[in-house]
């Protein structure tokens, strides 16, 4: 669990890997990071809330439970904006193996994850995050009205390892690095 955490090493963007087919990736890390938000940081506002304001969550346990819904709004925002800010990824987008930069790969500014995240609210529009998915949808690199307005996108990170399926690098099993190890 504690590799979902990002970190200051950020790795290099693969700027080649924007596109509509991490709309799936996106969705699966905003889930986590939603969960993260509910479960951990907002139950612990909520704990504090319910003992300065036990008898209103007593008495009102239905509107209470809208008004965590809705304190949800601003703790998203803020997480998110403060992740993709200072360390590229949320630990949503860490574990989907995602990170959000500038267009020609740099760290997002203050500005650019303001305005990207400011405007996740319009991309909910008209409901479930339909808009931000039918722009991202027909955009050649999966950016939703956000990214296009802050000028960042959403890419995996370059990695050196070698592809399974690449032809000219055969696949070694541990059997056969264990027995070039013994002989070498």
């Amino acid at each position: 669990m504690l590799d979902w955490i990002p970190t200051s090493r950020r790795p290099q963007p693969d700027l080649e890997s924007a596109s509509p087919a991490l709309l799936g990736r996106r969705a699966i890390a905003a889930v986590i990071d939603l969960l993260i938000c509910y479960l951990v940081v907002e139950t612990a506002i909520l704990a504090v809330l319910m003992v300065v304001f036990l008898e209103f969550f007593l008495a009102e346990p239905g509107q209470a439970f809208l008004l965590s819904i809705v304190g949800l709004v601003p703790v998203y925002l803020l997480y998110t904006f403060l992740f993709e800010w200072k360390l590229a990824r949320t630990p949503g987008k860490k574990r989907m193996d995602l990170l959000v930069v500038t267009d020609d790969g740099t760290d997002l500014t203050v500005r650019g994850a303001a305005i990207r995240n400011g405007l996740r609210y319009v991309d909910w529009l008209p409901i479930g995050y339909l808009l931000g998915w039918v722009l991202a949808r027909r955009s050649g690199d999966g950016r939703r009205l956000g990214d296009r307005l802050a000028a960042t996108v959403v890419v995996r990170p370059e990695t050196d390892a070698p592809s399974l399926f690449d032809a000219e690098t055969p696949f070694r099993s541990d059997d056969d690095r264990s027995a070039s190890q013994r002989d070498g």
